[in-house]
């Protein structure tokens, strides 16, 4: 299975009519959060980075 790019998720979000700084707000996070999750800065080992990247369907470390 291929990771989603950066740019693949803000298309996605796009599409749905979204900001990754709306998307975190939705979900109650930080947009710094959210946008080191996206660029791989958060590599979602525990915690919110690691609820973010579920979120986002993208992989986490087990």
């Amino acid at each position: 299975m291929q990771q989603a790019t950066p740019n693949q998720i803000k298309h996605r979000l796009r599409q749905q009519g979204l900001t990754l700084k709306a998307w975190a707000a939705m979900h109650n996070f930080k947009y710094r959060t959210v946008s080191d999750a996206v660029r791989g800065l958060r590599q979602g080992n525990y915690g919110e980075g690691r609820e973010v990247r579920l979120k986002l369907g993208l992989p986490v470390n087990d």
